[in-house]
């Protein structure tokens, strides 16, 4: 279905038509603008699959619940807004059966996104009881539109070829049990009801949480408000589109408007912020943000003291035996080796001054290799060989990892330190 959109996308871009029986009624006022609406749409989608697929599959190596719900937000986010463009491009009309089967997800975005950041939040690795309440304007819906989904084959292929044609029709028409116009409210006051849930909630804990400002909570506190922040301005900008649709509807402005254009492309571009925030962070990526713990859990609770204490035992550890040297030394290995945890090694690390376990390692190699440096070793031996003494798997890694912490190649600076007036230990 996707091949059939592309292929549709650029038909459209080339000659602003998709297939022979559909002619859209689209604002004309600016193509350029409409086609780019399009390929952001579009656009988005692909990257809300691509980040979907590389969270399950690479990156929540805890198995951790809220990185499930990440991964079933942007899911639905990208099958959701791919209908729009199947019918505004003319590919649903191949797939006639499947008109109308998204809506009822369309009630699910904003609960899942709020049970996501409570997750995020709560440490929590499961679903209340009490979470099955979310699921009744889906439920509603979807016994809404029985009826229609089980409409004869033909006369849904005539009724969405015309919605193709005038894509207003498809908040026009009463095609379920409920009036159109019901199913446009619950739609519109879903996001504004769970939005005030989700600040609450936000609110609520940054307040109230007491603990050190380290680099994961920053983390953490910047990607839940900026997620919402961002929910909102898509929230704002729909109803406005909505408004707009309805004015053109009743005559009081021309479909030839720049409103819509605008607020559609704006839609597109709040929609592919959404969907591209993670690729955009690559820190999020590296290690889900998540708090280790529930911070009404005292079970979970440690002093800094403790946490000072353990993470001086793991470098003395790691110190002593040189396990970092290591290339394929991974948290399960060091967890079974210092009889610890995993998670609790990545939880004392993300509260210390290093963003996660590959990082921290990383940081030990390039000290290690600034010792060899300093001791003359590349006067022997060439820089590939100390990537590889060191623990790295490839000398492309290393340079990247000496850069971030020394602002320089270990070529220059070897030539610095020798270099130095005041370095006593010269060749």
């Amino acid at each position: 279905m996707l091949i059939k959109l592309a292929l549709n996308l650029i038909a459209h871009a080339i000659t602003d038509v998709t297939i022979p029986e559909m002619v859209t009624t689209r604002t004309p006022l600016s193509k350029s603008i409409l086609m780019l609406k399009d390929l952001l749409q579009f656009t988005g989608v692909l990257f809300c699959l691509f980040t979907a697929f590389l969270i399950h599959f690479r990156l929540n190596k805890n198995n951790s619940f809220s990185g499930h719900l990440l991964t079933a937000l942007l899911f639905l986010i990208a099958f959701c807004n791919s209908f729009h463009l199947f019918i505004v491009l003319g590919t649903i009309n191949y797939f006639p059966f499947l008109y109308k089967i998204q809506v009822p997800f369309l009630f699910l975005v904003f609960p899942l996104t709020y049970l996501y950041v409570r997750a995020l939040l709560n440490g929590e690795s499961l679903f209340r009881k009490t979470d099955m309440v979310h699921l009744i304007p889906f439920l509603l819906f979807t016994i809404n539109y029985l009826p229609f989904y089980l409409m004869n084959l033909e006369d849904k292929s005539q009724l969405v070829l015309e919605v193709t044609k005038d894509f207003s029709k498809s908040y026009l028409d009463q095609e379920g049990l409920l009036p159109e116009w019901v199913n446009m409210v619950c739609r519109l006051l879903s996001p504004i009801v769970y939005l005030i849930m989700q600040w609450r909630l936000i609110l609520s804990f940054f307040k109230n949480i007491q603990r050190p400002a380290s680099k994961q909570f920053v983390l953490v506190k910047k990607w839940v408000y900026d997620l919402t922040t961002i929910q909102v301005v898509y929230t704002v900008l729909i109803v406005l589109m909505h408004l707009s649709n309805r004015l053109m509807i009743n005559g009081f402005i021309s479909k030839a408007h720049i409103s819509e254009t605008v607020l559609s492309l704006l839609v597109c571009i709040s929609f592919l912020f959404i969907s591209c925030y993670l690729l955009w962070n690559p820190r999020l990526l590296i290690g889900l943000p998540h708090l280790s713990f529930n911070n009404q859990d005292a079970s979970y609770h440690c002093s800094i003291q403790d946490n000072e204490s353990l993470f001086y035992e793991l470098e003395n550890y790691l110190n002593k035996t040189k396990c970092f040297l290591n290339p394929n030394l991974k948290v399960d290995t060091l967890s079974r080796a210092m009889d610890m945890p995993a998670r609790r090694i990545s939880q004392i690390i993300s509260e210390s001054s290093y963003n996660n376990f590959n990082d921290y390692i990383n940081q030990m190699r390039i000290t290690y290799a600034v010792k060899k440096i300093e001791n003359n070793y590349l006067s022997t031996y060439s820089v590939e060989a100390l990537s590889h003494t060191c623990g790295f798997n490839s000398k492309n890694a290393f340079y990247r990892a000496f850069k971030k912490a020394h602002n320089c190649t270990p070529g220059q600076y070897c030539t610095n330190y020798f270099n130095s007036p005041n370095n006593t230990n010269k060749p």
